[in-house]
């Protein structure tokens, strides 16, 4: 029996893992199926929001936290949070947050997200999950500003261990991760880690960045055999 692919998957912080895969993809179209949506996907989430997710993911009380309809909170007119969920910012359900008083409008939301949880709720999976987290998306610091601290997107060692072991607790031991970041953006200590990625991409308003930036992280992971 052949061996089972990797899967892959994105903790945070924003939009460009999705893009990213995407390119990726449409030029490798046989590794598509390992690629798998997630809650973070299109949401904006600081580490601590990364942290808040996979800690009620392992403790089993992550579906009763996306159910929990009272723990929403709308804030400046079109942006969801969480309160159980610190730092998971439901950017792009403005949609839903405009009226999110409707009784039918939250439930359209609980079912989604516990659609897009899928992978934190049943975790199990036969061979090894890699999880990408990253904070270079150019418009990142500017799209968040006065919404989460910047500091809560930068890359400190309590973050970079705890999300590992967290991630290891709910995937498996053989769990690995990519962390990517702007030199500035990440503790010194991390720099020169194999799993910690500097990344050098200048800030600015664009937000997929080059088509080809992921290719030698996920070439590796994707193409190149494991022991």
């Amino acid at each position: 029996m052949g061996k089972v692919p990797t899967r892959v998957l994105t903790i945070g912080c924003s939009c460009i893992n999705r893009f990213q895969f995407d390119f990726f993809q449409a030029r490798h179209p046989a590794t598509a199926p390992q690629f798998v949506r997630s809650l973070f996907d299109w949401n904006i989430t600081s580490l601590v929001g990364t942290r808040a997710v996979l800690q009620h993911a392992v403790a089993g009380t992550l579906q009763d936290a996306i159910e929990a309809k009272s723990d929403y909170a709308v804030e400046w007119d079109v942006l969801l949070f969480h309160k159980r969920l610190p730092g998971l910012c439901l950017f792009h359900e403005q949609d839903i947050a405009e009226s999110f008083e409707e009784p039918s409008q939250k439930d359209i939301l609980v079912s989604k997200l516990t659609h897009q949880a899928a992978p934190f709720l049943a975790p199990s999976y036969a061979g090894r999950t890699h999880l990408f987290w990253s904070n270079i998306q150019p418009n990142l610091p500017d799209t968040v500003e006065n919404v989460t601290p910047w500091a809560d997107f930068k890359l400190t060692e309590p973050h970079y261990e705890s999300v590992t072991q967290l991630a290891k607790n709910l995937f498996g031991p053989d769990t690995t991760l990519s962390f990517l970041s702007l030199a500035e953006d990440v503790a010194p200590d991390l720099h020169g880690l194999r799993d910690v990625h500097v990344i050098n991409l200048p800030r600015g308003p664009e937000y997929e960045g080059p088509p080809d930036l992921y290719d030698s992280i996920l070439q590796d992971i994707l193409l190149t055999s494991h022991s």
